[in-house]
């Protein structure tokens, strides 16, 4: 990584966000994040840590069409008892990388999810000269990958360094993303699931292997307990067609995200439409 003061980091991130119509705080998050993978990475424990998630998406299809300010991980190998994990993930913000950046860990809460699985967030402060930078990680276990994690390269935004990690393959990635608007229906309130899918199938869709995508999609419905709602894509579809709020919450994500403005609702669901045909659902 360059060296950088850390009033010289704020006004390149300021420089960065302006000239690409972002938000300059979800610069620094971004780069406070890649600072922890950095750290991850260097670590006995990288390849126990599988990135996804938002960082993971941002990275694949640029920050220009999608910001993040979290990091999401699933683990294996690793037990996922709340004191050892919390002892990891302060063995990890430990490790010196010569950044200048410090982080003070401060607590970890189980995440209540739909599973029998143990999955935690951990808290912590990102310190660099006057930033003091609230963050936190997701860390689950028992995710479906199918058919396995990959080796990813990721560039950091500010440098284009790569930090090595073990990533989600582009079909867990959309099997995620599909399963989670069908199941939702039009309880959702998550606009950047139906963006996420639409952008990052249409970068991707020439990569993805569709018998892998369809097999992804029933192993993650299976594990979440959807799979009868798979079946009912068709009237799901047509539901979300004509739900007015979910039409106001799209129009709420492209007002807060700029990214998000040339994208209309009507083919982000055309995109849920294609993939549920492609692969047989």
């Amino acid at each position: 990584m360059k060296e950088r003061t850390p009033e010289q980091l704020k006004g390149q991130i300021r420089h960065f966000a302006t000239q690409r119509g972002l938000q300059p705080q979800e610069v620094l998050q971004m780069f406070l994040l890649e600072r922890v993978l950095e750290r991850l990475s260097k670590s006995k424990y990288a390849r126990n840590f599988i990135l996804k998630g938002g960082m993971l998406i941002s990275s694949m299809m640029g920050i220009m069409e999608r910001t993040t300010m979290d990091m999401d991980t699933t683990v294996n190998g690793i037990d996922m008892d709340e004191d050892e994990i919390s002892n990891i993930i302060k063995e990890i913000l430990l490790i010196d990388v010569g950044d200048g950046i410090s982080f003070e860990f401060e607590k970890m809460e189980p995440i209540r999810e739909d599973d029998d699985y143990n999955n935690f967030r951990a808290y912590f402060t990102a310190h660099y000269g006057k930033i003091a930078n609230k963050m936190k990680i997701d860390i689950t276990t028992g995710d479906e990958i199918t058919p396995r994690a990959i080796d990813y390269e990721y560039k950091t935004i500010l440098d284009d360094d790569v930090i090595e990690v073990v990533a989600y393959n582009y079909e867990t990635i959309l099997a995620e993303k599909y399963e989670t608007i069908i199941r939702r229906n039009i309880g959702t309130t998550r606009a950047r699931d139906f963006y996420d899918l639409h952008m990052f199938y249409h970068m991707y869709e020439q990569k993805v292997d569709f018998k892998i995508l369809e097999e992804a999609i029933h192993r993650t419905a299976r594990k979440r307990g959807s799979e009868d709602e798979l079946k009912e894509w068709k009237d799901i579809c047509d539901d979300m067609k004509a739900d007015k709020p979910l039409k106001q919450l799209w129009l709420n994500y492209q007002n807060s995200n700029n990214y998000a403005q040339s994208v209309d609702f009507d083919s982000a669901l055309a995109t849920v439409e294609e993939i549920s045909v492609k692969t047989n659902m």
